[in-house]
């Protein structure tokens, strides 16, 4: 059974359970508590500075809910669905490991379906898109790659789906677990915020390429090139040379080369390094692992070039970032 109830009923419903307000760097948090008749847990609304807000949701409703949410105006939005899910007759199915952008302009009504059994652990970005031009140094001119996130209040918005990488993983995770308070808390959670951003827009203009390569390039070659990636991340410890991993996939050489800077816009093993190192970052961050054990798992056999090459993509020492001198 699906209860239906509308997003004002819900906020009614919704207990306030502690706030905290900062008046001289215009900081707030509210935690909420998710109304007990549906679910269980807590809702943390942070508004960074007017117009720029974070919401951590954390909770497990005990029966599926469906939110009716009136037409608005809305800023730019940046989602990210760590666990759980939720069904949005406009977004579609946002299950864990999915990223939604949302660009700024009116939307239509819309249905969130809370699906329950699984817990629901998500952050969510709001940022008017006047903050957000200033925090990118932007003054009138938009860059056209992003121009189509910028809508009037009368225009449609528009969404884009994508997947939360490793590296904003890492992100997420240090904003959940962010060991700052006050200022330093604000400043901490807004460059975290900025690097997800940054992640999630480059996520979609390089989807963006790609959808313009299959234009020019034949669907047959994309999927070779996508089929190539795979094999790279599954065999991260022992990849194929360049010539074997264009056999594997049916390319010649010079196709494979040609068709990954087209693609995924890097060489081979430039992807492959990327991707070892975006691993790494994430074993390590998870602190399961020793150095030596991750570095075997990405595919160094030499200690030192692991520790070298760590420090040349992250500016810290694997052994450091292990210990979480990253988050001081």
């Amino acid at each position: 059974m699906t209860t239906i109830i509308s997003h004002q009923e819900f906020d009614e419903q919704v207990d306030l359970v502690k706030e905290y307000t900062d008046t001289e760097s215009n900081y707030s948090e509210d935690l909420w508590q998710y109304p007990q008749q549906f679910g269980q847990g807590n809702i943390l609304n942070i508004e960074l500075r007017q117009g720029f807000n974070l919401t951590l949701e954390d909770y497990q409703v005990h029966q599926n809910i469906t939110i009716d949410y009136p037409e608005m105006v809305h800023p730019l939005g940046f989602y990210f669905q760590i666990s759980g899910g939720l069904n949005c007759r406009r977004y579609g199915l946002n299950c864990a490991g999915n990223s939604i952008i949302s660009g700024s302009g009116f939307i239509p009504q819309l249905f969130h379906e809370s699906l329950s059994n699984e817990p629901n652990k998500a952050v969510k970005v709001h940022i008017e898109p006047g903050i957000f031009k200033r925090f990118m140094g932007f003054d009138d001119t938009i860059p056209s790659q992003l121009k189509h996130l910028f809508r009037q209040p009368d225009q449609k918005h528009c969404f884009h789906n994508g997947i939360i990488t490793s590296q904003m993983q890492i992100a997420l995770q240090q904003i959940w677990q962010c060991p700052f308070q006050g200022l330093v808390k604000r400043l901490y959670l807004e460059s975290k915020i900025l690097e997800l951003i940054a992640l999630r827009l480059q996520q979609q203009m390089q989807a963006e390429t790609t959808e313009n390569c299959r234009h020019t390039l034949k669907k047959g070659l994309v999927d070779q090139i996508h089929h190539a990636k795979h094999i790279l991340e599954c065999r991260i410890d022992n990849p194929p040379s360049v010539l074997e991993l264009a056999q594997l996939v049916g390319l010649n050489h010079h196709q494979l080369k040609q068709g990954f800077r087209k693609v995924l816009g890097s060489t081979v093993f430039g992807y492959l390094h990327k991707f070892r190192m975006e691993q790494a970052r994430l074993l390590l961050s998870e602190g399961k692992m020793s150095v030596a054990e991750v570095a075997n798992t990405v595919g160094y056999e030499h200690l030192g070039h692991f520790a070298g090459a760590f420090k040349q993509k992250f500016g810290i020492t694997p052994s450091a970032y292990l210990k979480g001198e990253n988050l001081k």
